[in-house]
């Protein structure tokens, strides 16, 4: 018998919290730290559901790259090599490579 592992399991199996939270402000959607043991993403409640979405897999990307270790001045370097991933995956998205029998 399979069993579902579905985005929650995977969520938790790699001790990542998701919170919607209220009063961020407009300009940011969301953010993501770690205390040692657990990932907390947050995300704005003002955003839209499209906009949570992205700013997940955006999150998730600084959480599996881990740049809980980067210092202040290497922030943009990170941020960079996430639009990089992000651009990479919306590439594959586009243009799915054909499978050949």
């Amino acid at each position: 018998m399979g069993s579902c592992f579905n985005f929650e399991d995977f969520c938790a199996e790699h001790n990542i919290i998701l919170r919607i939270e209220k009063n961020l402000g407009s300009k940011i959607r969301g953010f993501c730290y770690y205390d040692g043991f657990y990932y907390y993403i947050i995300l704005n409640n003002r955003c839209s559901c499209e906009q949570l979405q992205e700013t997940v897999i955006h999150e998730m990307i600084h959480v599996f790259e881990n740049h809980f270790i980067c210092d202040r001045e290497d922030a943009q370097s990170c941020e960079h090599e996430v639009h990089t991933i992000l651009h990479q995956l919306k590439r594959k998205e586009m243009f799915p490579q054909q499978h050949t029998i």
